[in-house]
């Protein structure tokens, strides 16, 4: 296998995929919005091992010019939140439909599809339900694809710990909707490891879930970030009826602002928090493929060292 063609190449695991196959020596086509922005993906490879490419996974008529002579393609395309120019099933479903018949009639050998712990084509919240029905597309198109569902995501660029940590900056209180919600936060650097694996090994049909071999409350993960930083704030545990009330303002100004005001909450992400993201019983994890995930404890330091007040 020589060509893998990557959707959302500069995107927070994209970039660590690309990092991962260039070192194995794949020559990679990053597909971007902004090729100007995702320069940088450049130093990961040897010269002419890494082409960005100028493009949108909404452009349907296009998608197989893009995967063209691709022995493998990768989707990390997602959003958390909807735009007036790029909804949930814009993104999720009909995106990932068209980019996975368009890699079954260029014969591409093998699709991989980056998906989400708990999605689910019944479940409440609009992005996982997304997500879920996305994956279904995507199989429907391409039998034999590769579902990858990481839970939550950490690393030096999240906007998980990230965000808290810059909040905690400027506020003495850190809101947290679904304190006891569960977690299996899982290393960025694993995922596409787990990734590289199936392209190496030339995997098809696997269907895996992905999280650390730890399991932490929402407010066990702020805890642990306000000790590691060295600040004291107070968690302000936030029921789920007044977050959906806000939520819903939220998304209310969004939306008649034309996006001006910022995703700071949405009701669909205070719905996918109503349940725990964990792997379920009896699901292919990173133990099935011979991967040992990097424990939270270990990487956290390292990600917010600069927040940290000495």
């Amino acid at each position: 296998m020589n060509l893998v063609t990557v959707f959302g190449g500069s995107g927070f695991l994209g970039r660590y995929i690309v990092r991962q196959l260039a070192s194995k020596g794949y020559f990679i086509r990053a597909v971007v919005r902004k090729p100007n922005e995702a320069l940088f993906l450049k130093v990961y490879g040897k010269v002419g091992q890494i082409e960005l490419l100028r493009g949108d996974i909404k452009d349907e008529k296009s998608l197989q010019d893009y995967v063209k002579g691709s022995d493998c393609v990768i989707n990390c395309v997602a959003t958390f939140f909807e735009t007036s120019s790029q909804s949930f099933k814009n993104l999720h479903v009909s995106a990932a439909r068209n980019l996975a018949e368009s890699a079954k009639k260029e014969r591409v050998n093998q699709f991989i599809h980056i998906s989400s712990l708990g999605a689910s084509s019944n479940s409440n919240s609009q992005l996982l339900k997304s997500k879920g029905i996305g994956e279904e597309a995507v199989l429907e198109n391409f039998p034999k694809a590769n579902i990858i569902r990481p839970s939550l995501i950490f690393g030096s660029e999240d906007t998980f710990f990230n965000r808290f940590a810059e909040l905690s900056s400027i506020s003495p209180f850190i809101p947290v909707v679904g304190p006891n919600t569960q977690f299996q936060p899982v290393y960025v650097d694993d995922v596409a490891k787990a990734v590289s694996l199936l392209i190496e090994t030339n995997q098809n049909k696997r269907y895996l879930e992905l999280g650390g071999d730890d399991i932490y409350a929402f407010k066990e993960l702020i805890g642990m970030l306000l000790i590691e930083i060295k600040r004291r704030r107070i968690i302000l545990k936030i029921p789920f009826l007044p977050a959906k009330i806000i939520a819903s303002i939220n998304d209310f100004f969004r939306v008649i602002s034309g996006g001006f005001v910022p995703p700071i909450l949405t009701l669909a992400q205070v719905k996918s928090l109503e349940s725990d993201n964990l792997v379920s019983s009896g699901a292919e994890k990173f133990s099935d493929i011979g991967i040992v995930p990097k424990k939270l404890s270990i990487i956290l330091p390292k990600i917010v060292s600069r927040f940290n007040r000495t």
